[in-house]
Formats: C-alpha cells, sequence, structure tokens
C-alpha cells in the first residue's frame, strides 16, 4: 500500500471515530443536563433548597456580538449582583425592578422559569447525527481499503507509450 493511500485511510477513520465520539459526547452531555435539571426541581419540591428573592436591576445583550444571549443582572440578599445567562422567553418576561423566586446552588443561582426547551429528542438526534455520519466515513474508509489497485504492467505500459510517441 503506497503511503498516500494509507495516511489518506487514516485520515477517514480518524474522522468517523471523530464524529462517533461527538454524538456519544453530545448526547451524554444533553442527558446530564437533563437529569441536574431534574435533579434541582426534586431538592426544591422535597422543600431542601428554600427559594430567596431576587430583584431585576439590569437587562441587556451584549452590544457588538451576533446571537449574543440576553443577560439578567439581579441582587439578592446572599449576593449585590447575579448575572445569569436568560432565554429570550425569560428576558421579555421580566422588567426592571421585579422579583422572581430564584433557588441558590452552590454553582449560582436556579431559576426554573428561565429553562430552555426540552431536549428530548434532541440528544437522540446529535447521537443518530453522530453514529451515522461516523458510520457513513468508517465505511467508506473501510472500502476503500479493500479495494485492489489495477494490476498494470509498467514495463507493458511504458512500450505502448513508447510506441505511440514512436508513430507506431
Amino acid at each position: 500500500m503506497r503511503l498516500n493511500a494509507f495516511i489518506q485511510r487514516i485520515v477517514l477513520v480518524a474522522f468517523g471515530l471523530g464524529f462517533v465520539v461527538f454524538g456519544i459526547g453530545a448526547f451524554i452531555s444533553i442527558g446530564n443536563s437533563e437529569r441536574q435539571f431534574e435533579g434541582r426541581l426534586q431538592s426544591i419540591r422535597s422543600g431542601q433548597i428554600q427559594p430567596e428573592t431576587l430583584r431585576v436591576v439590569r437587562k441587556y445583550v451584549d452590544p457588538g456580538r451576533k446571537r449574543a444571549s440576553p443577560h439578567v443582572v439581579f441582587s439578592s440578599p446572599r449576593q449585590p449582583k447575579v448575572n445569569i445567562a436568560a432565554t429570550r422567553d425569560f428576558f421579555n418576561s421580566v422588567n426592571l425592578g421585579d422579583t422572581v423566586p430564584g433557588y441558590y446552588f452552590p454553582d449560582g443561582y436556579f431559576i426554573p422559569q428561565n429553562r430552555g426547551g426540552d431536549a428530548g429528542a434532541g440528544k437522540w438526534f446529535m447521537l443518530g447525527l453522530g453514529v451515522l455520519m461516523g458510520g457513513g466515513v468508517l465505511a467508506l474508509a473501510f472500502a476503500s481499503a479493500r479495494r485492489k489497485p489495477p494490476n498494470v504492467d509498467i514495463d507493458a505500459l511504458r512500450k505502448i507509450m513508447r510506441d505511440k510517441m514512436d508513430g507506431h
């Protein structure tokens, strides 16, 4: 096997495995996010975490950035400034001076109303896309590895070329 063909196949295998790993990683990440959300809701429902009143002191969208996420800045009894990236719906539903119940967790405040859509089918789509694309690229790599180069007698080919150039 030529070195060039070997390198092309290795690159295809690497891309194929990369797509598969991406799909599995996205699936696991989305699943972990869903479990964390449900765990927080369970802690709130069971009364382990008590609500704190957060007051809206500022709303903004990063200027100069396309598709920047909106932010809402709150003040709380625990912290004077709590900056949270917000969904568009939540951003539009609160006004300056409004109070919102928030729940303090070690990694920051949790506001149940500030939840994006359910990822339900999204995690399965990412897994399927990664496995499908990765499987396709891996199949291409293995198919090209099984293909045999044409059996050409190089000396006979050179003789034919010389004869054509000589006008025979």
